[in-house]
């Protein structure tokens, strides 16, 4: 009997045990996915298609994406009478159809960056187009990119039908003014294949910075001149334009022109003071003019010339900052001649100002 309960009080003990905190069903583990490729885009130049984008971060559930082990490229080439446009593909005919065209792997992800210093820069792509029958097809590109285990789903898909390119502009030149450079070039004749007229809707401006391009214009450019107002003195610039043959983005567009360099020496002098007044005191004649409204202004200096002299004489060496100056080196009873001029901070000097004379009377006891 003894037995009997101590075998029954543990068997209550064990089923207690196991009761006590019991838990609901077992959940499978969170499975995330790397989110897709975002900005995805596709243009032409010449005779190949851009396709650009940027890898994303995160994982579907918004978690920190650590890293991308590989990036795919998937196309879809559909066929179509030239001229003819073919119909937009659907993401599940893609999934279907399409082909795995190139897989950068982790250590080339750098090669691709549009921006190498951004650790999450756009990427870009160069597919070069092949053979006529080009302009016939319409080319669909899905990406993919993959962390350690999982892909992520397609990227939304983009489409482009290639057209016959024009030429890139021809005879560029530059010209440097106080507050702008102007760049100008001729227009193509004809296009990539020779025929004509050259298929130009307008033009994109790039500055070269660090070898880069960076378009500068937000719009399409009608004409064959441009103006760069965002630049300083004494530096080199370097242009390319391109021929576009769409109106709007994403431009399909020649190859570059030939680069168009220039060094911005400023020699433009400021313009010559205006509004010259002055004033006769006991012994001192001061004299006033207008500020210059140059932004590169350095200072002022004055130029006096004697009764009698034909030539003005520089009165102040060092030039002045102020629009004013009281010339006490003068006598009573003799009249001088006043003149000023303006310096830039280049050393440019303007020409003289209207001349202006004054003289102290002797006064009359």
């Amino acid at each position: 009997m003894k037995n009997f309960f101590s075998v029954f009080f543990a068997a209550i003990l064990v089923f207690s045990c196991l009761s006590c905190g019991k838990k609901g069903e077992l959940l499978p583990p969170l499975v995330r996915f790397p989110q897709p490729a975002e900005n995805v885009q596709v243009t032409q130049k010449a005779d190949r298609l851009i396709l650009t984008w940027r890898n994303p971060t995160a994982y579907d559930d918004g978690s920190a994406l650590p890293a991308i082990e590989k990036i795919e490229i998937w196309i879809l080439e559909s066929k179509t009478a030239q001229g003819i446009e073919a119909a937009e593909i659907q993401t599940e005919e893609f999934r279907q159809k399409a082909k795995l065209y190139v897989t950068i792997e982790k250590d080339r992800i750098s090669e691709y960056l549009v921006e190498e210093s951004a650790a999450e820069g756009s990427m870009q792509y160069s597919y070069a187009l092949s053979g006529e029958d080009s302009l016939s097809t319409r080319y669909t590109f899905g990406l993919r990119v993959k962390d350690k285990k999982r892909y992520s789903p397609f990227s939304a898909l983009v489409s482009l039908m290639p057209v016959i390119l024009p030429l890139p502009p021809t005879d560029g030149t530059a010209a440097v003014f106080p507050d702008r450079i102007e760049i100008s070039w001729r227009p193509p004749l004809q296009n990539r294949d020779r025929s004509s007229p050259a298929n130009v809707k307008g033009y994109n401006i790039y500055r070269l910075e660090e070898g880069k391009p960076r378009r500068l214009n937000p719009g399409l450019v009608k004409g064959e001149k441009f103006e760069d107002k965002d630049f300083v003195f004494d530096r080199t610039y370097k242009y390319i334009v391109r021929a576009s043959a769409t109106e709007t983005s994403p431009y399909l567009e020649s190859e570059d022109s030939a680069e168009i360099e220039i060094l911005t020496k400023d020699t433009f002098a400021p313009e010559a003071p205006k509004g010259l007044v002055s004033v006769a005191g006991q012994d001192v004649l001061a004299i006033s003019w207008d500020a210059n409204a140059e932004s590169d202004l350095d200072g002022y200096r004055v130029w006096r010339r004697d009764e009698g002299a034909k030539e003005f004489r520089l009165i102040t060496p060092e030039s002045i900052k102020e629009n004013a100056y009281n010339d006490r080196a003068v006598e009573k009873g003799k009249m001088y001649v006043y003149a000023v001029t303006a310096l830039d901070r280049a050393g440019n000097e303007s020409q003289r100002s209207e001349t202006i004379s004054d003289i102290i009377r002797e006064r009359m006891e």
